[in-house]
């Protein structure tokens, strides 16, 4: 029996004739396969689960300690089957025909199924193991000889994915497939693939017919594995240097390499899969601890595609002496976000099922709007865990809030309607407990109203407000944040205040006046709850210093944050803090017409507000802080390859929106591990890979989406600083060259020539700075003549 994987992140599973089918059938992978047909979109096709047909696996621990059949080529036990994948057939069907009509019976070649790979263009071979012919790839090289194809040599692995196709892609299919095993097969093989040797066997029957047979392919390899007429060999070691990759450095270098190979491959991961493995600090690490080639590629493909060739390959490319295709500007900036967004809609869907909520909150919009709404949706709902901390890998000592400064950008009647539901439903509970405070401040003005001048003034009620819209002073704004307290396990607790508005054009307005002024250094502080302060002299301002605790969340035009975000105050930190997330134009496109009103999400929605108002404590999120620290690790060895501070500004806040966003999604998930604490939920709980892939998806957004916004700014922003930096460096040159020239003991004389000054005056002072500074000192007098001239000498102390 043969087993799949249901995606990266889940160990194996046993397939029977019942699976099988039920796989081939899903219409959520039919439609799959459909798009990926249609728009060539990898990230599709590798959402799809995959047949491992040659090897089913022992348990093994994950990374994160979870035990499971994990699919490791160290932990194979071989199945007898083979499988071969054809890639490039333009007809598939006419090659089965063929088959057919040479062959007849093809069970007569052990042949068990046959099936068009999701690509439409390929064909998938899967046949039984004959151990007098060899190990795996030698039985692949039989029967391309029987059947007149090339192989793809990359299926060498035991663990090899296929992934699975629709029914109406099966060819042939013999019902022995869901009950062959050749044990003989697996006892003569198996220890030879868990120690990471998959090749040709030396016991193996694939041999040539002649020696220029071998020479004449060996050939047709080189052409093949080209870029512009250089072998991909030669481009690998220009890339590589002169320096050893050293130990510990070696995957994440491998992984920095695939990506690179993306864009001189035509993104083909099979062709970056085999250079890798031909490269050979990469074939050590095969061969020392089974490294999973396949995975690295994958991960890589995973990664946003730029526009240009990243530097560091530019230079090998120059290095080793090819010409690249001038697609983009060695600065790399990133390509158009439209693309993503439908794609980071389908893998949000695909999280449905892990995170049924996520289902209600993107109700009735278009997958494209998905991260919209998720985003929108977290915000909210980290508000309401507003009692809740973490700890992260900075300075962990400190117990850190989930904090959120969130903008939706799109265009004027986008459907940025659907924030305003969220806020309607997920608010709720706030906008309750507000009731009472907003009851009690507005009878207290209208009593103050009745009250002369000589009349007693009743004290003002001390409340709690926590909802405030864009038009709040700042008196009133910073007295509710530093009134909105509560003792949460014998500690005051200072709760988050809440914006949210559908305007942010409107907010940008009225920043500029009263109203708003001063407000913005509440933004910036407000993502690190860091502390503010104020001392002014009119009656309602108290003077204290406080901790900002606010979240918010606005809709917008791209106008307004260009408005808002500006070269002129880039460097203030507030591009980094915010979560800027695109809504796409509609496109004359009419939303699906709803024909009934479905209360029942509404009120899941609801149910879930109000948990997640009680929540408290220290939440357990560890392994995801761990995972961000690795992803922020791996990002920022891809900003240091290309040399981009602007990559490296942009990406350190990154992993904090990552866990911030998931942190609610992730408790929701685990809430049978919550327990009720008098009027609080809290409790512990184990996050696993699921848990990981909300988080890295939402943190892969927003690093995306901080680069579509803010990357061309944050590199003018360098560039100026670079400029600036180089004109007072060539003017300081000067200076220090000057003074370099002097002798160790001169004359004002030698001052004038060697700092080309216009007259004795100028050399006098020039000297006497230079005393100033104890780069000199005088010696004492001599006489030239009739005239007695100054001797100077340098004190060691270098110029700066």
């Amino acid at each position: 029996m043969f087993c799949y994987q249901k995606n990266f992140v889940h160990p194996t599973s046993p397939v029977d004739e019942a699976r099988f089918w039920a796989l081939v059938r899903a219409t959520q992978w039919n439609e799959n396969i459909d798009k990926y047909r249609a728009t060539g979109e990898a990230s599709l096709k590798r959402k799809l689960p995959a047949f491992i047909f040659q090897a089913t696996f022992d348990e093994t621990p994950s990374k994160s300690g979870r035990t499971g059949r994990w699919r490791k080529q160290a932990a194979t036990r071989l199945t007898g089957l083979v499988v071969m994948d054809i890639d490039h057939v333009e007809n598939p069907r006419e090659v089965h025909g063929e088959w057919l009509k040479v062959h007849g019976d093809l069970k007569e070649l052990g042949i068990l199924l046959i099936y068009i790979t999701p690509s439409g263009k390929g064909l998938k071979v899967v046949f039984k193991a004959d151990p007098a012919k060899g190990n795996l790839i030698d039985n692949q090289h039989a029967m391309a000889k029987v059947l007149g194809v090339e192989v793809d040599e990359s299926c060498k692995d035991a663990s090899r994915m296929s992934f699975i196709c629709k029914e109406s892609d099966i060819l042939y299919l013999d019902n022995e497939l869901f009950t062959y095993e050749n044990p003989a097969f697996g006892e003569k093989y198996n220890a030879e693939y868990r120690s990471g040797r998959s090749g040709a066997s030396s016991g193996g029957l694939r041999v040539y017919e002649s020696t220029s047979q071998q020479v004449n392919e060996a050939t047709s390899q080189r052409v093949e594995k080209a870029y512009h007429g250089i072998p991909y060999a030669r481009i690998v070691e220009a890339w590589l240097g002169d320096g050893k990759v050293e130990p510990g450095d070696r995957h994440r270098t491998s992984l920095v390499l695939a990506d690179h190979l993306r864009y001189i491959t035509d993104n083909d991961p099979v062709l970056i899969e085999r250079i890798l493995r031909e490269t050979p600090f990469v074939a050590e690490i095969v061969k020392e601890r089974d490294e999973d080639v396949a995975q690295t590629v994958k991960s890589a493909q995973g990664y946003e595609f730029l526009k240009g060739i990243p530097k560091r390959m530019q230079e090998a490319l120059q290095k080793a002496g090819a010409k690249e295709e001038k697609t983009g500007d060695a600065v790399c900036r990133p390509s158009d976000i439209s693309p993503m967004l439908w794609t980071w809609g389908e893998q949000i869907e695909a999280l449905f099922d892990d995170f049924p909520l996520l289902r209600d909150i993107c109700k009735g919009l278009k997958r494209n709007q998905y991260p919209a709404a998720l985003f929108v949706g977290g915000g909210l709902l980290m508000t309401l865990m507003t009692r809740c901390t973490y700890r992260f890998y900075h300075r962990p000592e400190e117990l850190r809030r989930l904090n959120n400064s969130t903008f939706i950008i799109g265009d004027p009647a986008s459907g940025k309607s659907f924030a305003t539901r969220l806020y309607t439903l997920l608010a709720e509970p706030i906008v309750e407990a507000d009731k009472a405070g907003k009851d009690a401040i507005n009878a207290y003005r209208e009593l103050m109203k009745t009250k002369g001048a000589n009349k007693d003034k009743p004290r003002k009620p001390k409340v709690v407000v926590r909802l405030h819209p864009a038009r709040t002073s700042n008196a009133q704004f910073i007295q509710d944040m530093v009134n909105a307290v509560e003792t949460v396990d014998g500690k005051d607790m200072q709760l988050h205040m809440l914006t949210f508005d559908t305007e942010l054009d409107n907010t940008v307005s009225v920043q500029k006046g009263g109203s708003w002024i001063d407000k913005q250094s509440l933004e910036l502080k407000a993502f690190h709850n860091e502390e503010d302060g104020q001392a002014y002299s009119n009656v309602d301002s108290v003077v204290q210093n406080f901790i900002v605790t606010w979240n918010f969340i606005y809709t917008g035009t791209p106008i307004a944050l260009k408005r808002k975000v500006s070269e002129q105050n880039f460097g203030s930190g507030l591009a980094t803090r915010l979560t800027c997330i695109p809504l796409p134009a509609t496109n004359f496109e009419m939303m699906e017409r709803e024909s009934s009103v479905d209360t029942a999400s509404d009120e899941r929605l609801r149910e879930w507000a109000y948990k997640l108002d009680k929540m408290k404590g220290e939440l357990p999120l560890q392994k995801i802080v761990d995972e961000l620290y690795d992803w922020t690790a791996r990002r920022m060895a891809d900003a240091k390859e290309n040399d981009s501070k602007a990559d490296e500004m942009l990406l350190k806040r990154c992993a904090y929106h990552g866990l911030n966003f998931s942190a609610p999604f992730i408790v929701m998930r685990h809430w049978d591990s919550i327990r009720q604490d008098g009027n609080y939920w809290c409790g512990t709980f184990e996050t696993d890979e699921v848990d990981w892939r909300l988080a890295e998806l939402l943190t892969n957004i927003q690093y995306a989406c901080q680069r579509h916004y803010f990357g061309a700014m944050a590199e003018r922003y360098f560039e100026l600083q670079t400029q600036e930096a180089s004109v007072n460096d060539r003017r300081r040159q000067k200076t220090i060259e000057a003074f370099k020239r002097l002798p160790d003991e001169f004359t004002t004389e030698d001052v004038m020539r060697c700092f080309v000054l216009a007259n004795d005056a100028a050399a006098r002072s020039r000297v006497k700075r230079l005393i100033d500074d104890h780069l000199i000192e005088k010696t004492g007098k001599t006489k030239e003549g009739n005239v007695y001239k100054s001797r100077f000498r340098k004190t060691g102390i270098t110029m700066l």
